[in-house]
């Protein structure tokens, strides 16, 4: 059975990129914004890695982290954050809330699936 990957992000045709990318190795399942993200964990849907942007609207990427983190069954499942803002100050503050990895936009994809295989298969 392929691990489950919540992909976050508010542009559509960058969830559609990542998905092609990572489908043939895993399950992958999207959403628009943080809260759209939320919403689909509270309906039972338990991923086993979550990739997500920051700059979202509705709920962005830092207060759905914060969300996660805070919440005692969704606080275990490893984040990627993959996203545009390259603040050294604030890649500190998102990992030490919750973030497992930070990845810049661009990205590579092959070190987006080396990542995500150290934190969901090398383990």
């Amino acid at each position: 059975m392929k691990k489950r990957i919540l992909l976050v992000d508010d542009k559509q045709e960058f969830r559609t990129l990542v998905k092609i990318i990572l489908q043939s190795r895993y399950d992958v399942s999207t959403a628009s914004n943080g809260l759209e993200a939320l919403g689909l964990l509270q309906n039972g849907y338990f991923p086993d890695l979550i990739v997500s942007d920051l700059m979202m609207p509705v709920v962005n990427g830092e207060k759905f982290i914060n969300q996660l983190a805070s919440s005692d069954i969704f606080k275990y499942i490893p984040v990627i954050v993959l996203s545009s803002i390259n603040e050294s100050k604030q890649k500190v503050e998102l990992l030490k809330s919750g973030a497992s990895e930070y990845l810049e936009k661009p990205f590579n994809p092959e070190e987006l699936k080396v990542r995500i295989h150290k934190l969901l298969d090398a383990g």
